[in-house]
């Protein structure tokens, strides 16, 4: 049980991390450390299929801390076994960091701080992934990085970083040496960009960010709506830019109409919403789905237009058939609401998981944190029309990189254990569920081969467990546990 404060506490970190994650900028730990000297192995290593095991082109690509004086370091891991391969030196990135990978999947973007709490530099690395060679540029930010993307012909980098404001810089990494941060193409934005991408054909940078005072403290309020731009990524002079109004970002006082200041701390003053974001596979669309509401959104980047239609269930005699149908439980007071969403490799698709918390009355004036399950949503993305619901409990969901499987996340409660159910997409029916510590994510051998990988913490063990698991049968290669952390870089 938790204290009102407690909980809306956790409220605000959850809204703040789930924004910070969003470019894969991992989970920073509070700790200064000393620059670490970055390190190169230039050993040639083939990419011929099929790799051998144990090689690095049979290798995953993850991150391990141990501790501060390490801090994150880059480790190819041989699947069959989950130790990093003794012959490839780990490349260090510092107490955080964010990456991308280009689109040919050769090259991997990270920038790393050497501090965890004071950003004040970021370091750029473009790491060959067939050569593993590290070539290195100092940036001087002086604020984390939120999205990092590749342009199609993986040319140059484009990066927004920044607090309640956000700069955005355009690299040309081509060739060596990486240009300076100076001689970048820049510009700045007047609020916090949350997603960022380059149009199909690389001529422009679509924008989606949230005005906010400052994401760093719980008193953040946020009653505006969310921002769209469309950038030439030439110049970076914005071709077009609107508001998504009726979308709900961030935390809301819930009498948007009250002049007073909002006490967030104060049951039934404020609630947080999380909309479920997602670009569509070689459109210029953004998807937003609105977490106040069974709403779509579709920001048309090309067409610089913007639609709004209720998710209804056009084909309800389907749903019925399936027996799919799950039902919400509304509540007299909802504290927050998240949204995520997923989309099918050819665009037609979004798959929206979610959870909305509620606080409710306890001993002591206290309160508790229910939580409830908003269950599977399959629409398509043309019109927003449902094609099925399912009733789960995931809070979580990615998809297989041929699109066939969806892994639904979940935590069972009180006992705390991690699980992921496997869902056909095309016969709209579970295929099984696995127990024991796994949230199952998509991601890729460095040969581009797929492989299912998971970390989850152990409350109980005080421990981190690894799972690697072969996509084709489901059948286990290895797994751990370990105090060490290990985070997947997942391939696309």
């Amino acid at each position: 049980m938790l204290t009102i404060r407690k909980i809306l506490s956790l409220a605000v970190l959850l809204v703040l991390a789930a924004c910070a994650t969003l470019s894969g900028k991992a989970p920073s730990t509070p700790v200064l450390a000393d620059k670490p000297e970055a390190t190169q192995s230039k050993r040639p290593v083939p990419t011929v299929l099929p790799a051998k095991p144990g090689t690095f082109a049979n290798s995953i690509l993850a991150v391990l801390w141990r501790n501060a004086g390490e801090g994150h370091l880059l480790v190819p891991i041989d699947p069959a076994t989950g130790q990093a391969l003794p012959d490839d030196e780990p490349i260090s990135l510092g107490q955080s960091y964010s990456y991308a990978f280009s689109p040919d999947r050769r090259t991997l973007a990270v920038v790393g701080y050497i501090s965890s709490q004071h950003p004040n530099g970021g370091s750029l690395h473009l790491i060959n992934l067939e050569t593993w060679d590290d070539r290195v540029q100092e940036l001087r930010l002086d604020a984390y990085v939120n999205v990092i993307d590749f342009s199609p012909d993986g040319e140059r980098l484009a990066i927004a970083y920044g607090n309640a404001t956000s700069q955005i810089l355009v690299l040309n990494v081509a060739e060596p040496p990486v240009k300076s941060k100076s001689a970048a193409l820049q510009t700045s934005m007047d609020f916090l960009v949350n997603k960022m991408k380059f149009t199909s054909n690389g001529s422009g940078l679509m924008i989606y960010g949230y005005r906010t005072e400052n994401p760093s403290t719980v008193y953040q309020v946020n009653t505006e709506p969310p921002i769209v731009v469309l950038l030439d990524s030439t110049d970076l002079s914005v071709r077009w830019k609107d508001d998504l109004q009726g979308v709900h970002h961030g935390i809301v006082p819930k009498d948007e109409n009250g002049d007073a200041p909002v006490d967030i701390f104060q049951p039934g003053q404020a609630v947080y919403y999380l909309p479920g974001l997602t670009f569509a596979p070689q459109r210029d669309i953004l998807y937003v789905v609105h977490p106040s509401e069974d709403k779509l959104t579709s920001v048309d980047f090309a067409a610089q237009k913007i639609s709004s239609v209720e998710i209804r269930s056009k084909f309800s005699w389907f749903e019925r058939f399936l027996s799919l149908t799950a039902g919400i439980a509304h509540a007299k007071v909802a504290e927050g609401t998240t949204k995520r969403v997923t989309i099918s490799p050819d665009g037609q698709f979004l798959y929206i998981v979610g959870e909305r918390n509620e606080l409710a009355d306890s001993e002591n004036d206290e309160w508790q944190v229910n939580t409830i399950p908003l269950g599977l949503q399959i629409i398509r993305a043309e019109d927003g029309s449902r094609i099925a619901r399912f009733d789960t409990e995931a809070s979580d969901i990615n998809i297989s990189l041929d699109g066939n499987y969806l892994f639904l996340l979940g935590w069972s409660q009180p006992q705390g254990s991690a699980w992921t159910q496997i869902f056909d997409t095309k016969t709209y029916q579970p295929v099984t569920r696995v127990q024991d510590n796994t949230w199952l994510v998509p991601t890729r051998r460095l040969n581009g081969a797929p492989i299912l990988a998971s970390s989850v913490y152990i409350n109980s063990e005080d421990q981190q467990h690894y799972t690697i698991v072969n996509p084709e049968d489901l059948s286990v290669l290895v797994e751990w546990s370990s105090t060490d952390y290990l985070a997947w870089l997942n391939i696309p």
